[in-house]
């Protein structure tokens, strides 16, 4: 008597590729949410090495906030020549070495990088840095840097000028006041900088405090304490986390407080952004900016 194997037939076959397939896209919003979640983590994780450093800086300065310089000093910011990038682009080139005064205290450079910005970099690449058109195209594009410092604490213009950054101790507002946060690579708004290729415009329900004129190109998160500052460039605090890229402007930003509590806080930019987040005083703004 002959053996009869019996296999699946096409329709079993059919069912369980059905199967395979619905359970994925169960699981893949899941997955990618989880993931999203572990970036936030090293983000958040990164910030407080942040927090740590800016305070044993303060300890060792006389109670001072860390002067503009933090990350590369005015003398290697201020370098040019082939083999260097001019001016304040240094968040995507990696031949010089941080110099500036917080470096000895934040040495680890795995913690300068948000694990979500590098997606967002390596997809929008150079967009607006000033310096695009100046660029040697034989340097290598590679994202260094996502994080910058409230301005607000450090020295005021000129940049060359001997004034004294804050001194941390004078904040009134410590655990309202930020002392880093991430920010945006591109703008969102009506006054989006000419150069900014991946400009976005104003989302629903902003106002004319709440845009931003200018991307990271620098260490310094600038925002304004005047309402009548809208006719000019300021910083947007990062909006990417916590949403899909379709909905990139919508999200959130993690930034880390003076007392050196985390938070993920919606992404404004300009006047909103410093009187909800980045004015040290509760009065006397005229010294909190430059």
């Amino acid at each position: 008597m002959r053996k009869i194997n019996k296999g699946f037939t096409l329709v079993e076959l059919l069912v369980v590729i059905s199967i395979i397939a619905l359970l994925l896209a169960v699981m893949m919003p899941a997955l990618s949410k989880a993931r999203e979640q572990g970036r936030t983590v090293v983000c958040a994780s990164n910030l407080k090495n942040y927090g740590l450093a800016i305070n044993m800086y303060s300890n060792s300065n006389d109670g001072s906030s860390c002067d503009t310089f933090w990350l590369y000093s005015y003398k290697t910011l201020s370098k040019t020549g082939r083999d260097s990038c001019p001016g304040a682009c240094r968040w995507h080139y990696d031949k010089d070495i941080p110099d500036g005064s917080l470096w000895s205290y934040l040495k680890n450079k795995d913690v300068h990088l948000c694990p979500t910005f590098r997606n967002f970099a390596q997809s929008g690449g150079l967009n607006a840095c000033p310096n695009k058109i100046a660029h040697n195209s034989t340097l290598k594009f590679a994202a260094n840097y996502s994080y910058s410092v409230n301005v607000s604490l450090t020295r005021k213009l000129p940049l060359q000028s001997p004034y004294h950054s804050l001194k941390l101790t004078n904040v009134r507002r410590p655990a309202q006041c930020l002392a880093f946060s991430e920010e945006n690579l591109w703008t969102i708004g009506k006054k989006g900088i000419q150069y900014d290729e991946n400009h976005h415009p104003a989302r629903a329900g902003d106002g004319d405090y709440t845009y931003s004129g200018a991307v990271l190109n620098d260490n310094l998160l600038f925002m304004s304490a005047w309402r009548d500052f809208k006719d000019r460039g300021v910083d947007n605090i990062a909006t990417y986390h916590k949403v899909s890229t379709a909905k990139r402007d919508e999200g959130m930003g993690n930034i880390i407080y003076v007392d050196g509590h985390v938070k993920a806080v919606r992404g404004l930019a300009g006047y909103n952004a410093y009187w909800e987040y980045g004015r040290p005083f509760d009065g006397d703004e005229d010294l909190a900016t430059w």
